[in-house]
């Protein structure tokens, strides 16, 4: 069964809809149309890992209500945006800040944060993070897996390993030994 991955969810959070141009007329239309589209692709044994900033501004008892419709089994790495309400749902492993994992014979490197260095970069570690909403380019060893990048849901390894072999930007080593100009010249 495939293992799903997602970020920055936002459940509940007005001023991401305008912030984020999410094509969502009001919060509730958002919040079911990621709830549907999760629920969509996900079964209730598989495990989905969200990478931070899963809800701000539900209550409690919404949030609870809004974590329980959503089927699988569910993991967070958490984000700026995930409070206590966040922290003490009853998530299927301890939230993290960082998760080192291999899934699907794949290392990962989970992070709410896009990192410039992760361990294993050099070994083929894939670094997976949300928080930029899209704003940063990805690399062929990292991608941005948050909901604005992927149509408003989770998405699967293999559907990551696809994009980054055909879309992703340069290697991380041509950043970080690029000097002013190769940087103008990779960004472009």
């Amino acid at each position: 069964m495939p293992v799903y991955i997602t970020a920055d969810l936002h459940l509940g959070h007005e001023a991401c809809l305008s912030y984020c141009a999410r094509p969502f007329r009001s919060i509730a239309e958002h919040d079911r149309a990621l709830v549907d589209r999760w629920n969509n692709r996900i079964t209730d044994v598989d495990d989905v890992y969200v990478l931070g900033d899963f809800s701000i501004g539900l209550s409690a008892r919404e949030l609870r209500r809004v974590f329980g419709e959503l089927r699988g089994r569910k993991h967070l790495v958490v984000g700026n945006h995930d409070g206590a309400k966040t922290l003490a749902l009853p998530w299927a492993s301890p939230p993290r800040d960082i998760l080192r994992v291999t899934l699907e014979r794949t290392q990962l490197f989970l992070s709410h944060y896009p990192t410039r260095s992760w361990p294993g970069m050099h070994a083929g570690t894939l670094h997976l993070y949300g928080h930029t909403h899209g704003a940063i380019q990805d690399t062929r060893h990292s991608c941005d897996i948050g909901v604005d990048r992927w149509a408003y849901r989770p998405v699967t390894l293999r559907e990551i390993r696809e994009h980054l072999a055909t879309h992703a930007g340069p290697l991380e080593e041509e950043i970080a030994t690029a000097d002013e100009r190769t940087l103008r010249r990779l960004a472009a």
